[in-house]
């Protein structure tokens, strides 16, 4: 009775171990990578300047030498004349004396700064009938006297860019020696360009 109590329980172990072996086998670990979603990223934004405080701001650097336009030269200052130095009492000195104790005496001008202008000289202690001569000055250069010789009642009329206008007066019979009413005469000294030249003649009663 025990043989056979033990002949069952072992048949019953040996059909539950065959039933575990062919039972239903368990899922086997997936080698497949993953699916992952993409994410889209966002777009990166610079980061700002860093601007230091006191910082000088950059400036364009100089032109080169040879981006630069050549001026032409400047036009010269004029050379002005003054009656006290310099040119006009160096001419004036050089003039022949009329009266031996009357040195010439620069007594006006015209422009002074003017390309061709005039200074007139008169005897120390002159009258109006005294003897005058004009001198003529180009570039506050000397370039000589209106006529050889002095003539009384001699006065500029006019002044322009390049030509000085003469009034020459006489004596009538009847006149008084501080009022002459002969004339005028009219005469235009020019200058053009390397010399002064006299437009014009003088009449008898002027150069006697």
């Amino acid at each position: 009775m025990k043989r056979l109590l033990l002949l069952a329980v072992g048949a019953t172990a040996l059909v539950a171990c065959g039933g575990s072996e062919q039972g239903t086998p368990s899922a086997a670990p997936s080698s497949a990578v993953p699916t992952t979603t993409a994410t889209s990223l966002a777009p990166l934004t610079p980061a700002p300047a860093t601007v230091t405080e006191g910082a000088q701001p950059q400036r364009t650097p100089p032109e080169e030498a040879s981006d630069l336009v050549p001026m032409g030269p400047s036009e010269a200052e004029p050379l002005c004349l003054d009656l006290t130095w310099g040119p006009v009492p160096q001419a004036v000195d050089s003039l022949p004396l009329v009266f031996a104790d009357s040195p010439w005496v620069a007594t006006d001008m015209g422009d002074p700064c003017a390309s061709f202008t005039w200074v007139e000289a008169l005897p120390y202690g002159a009258t109006v009938s005294s003897p005058t001569h004009l001198l003529f000055f180009h570039d506050a250069e000397y370039l000589g006297t209106a006529t050889l010789e002095p003539y009384g009642f001699t006065s500029v009329a006019a002044q322009s860019a390049d030509t000085i206008t003469v009034n020459y007066r006489w004596p009538l019979a009847d006149d008084a020696n501080a009022n002459p009413t002969g004339g005028p005469a009219t005469i235009d000294y020019q200058w053009d360009g390397t010399q002064v030249t006299m437009i014009g003649t003088l009449p008898p009663e002027v150069t006697g």
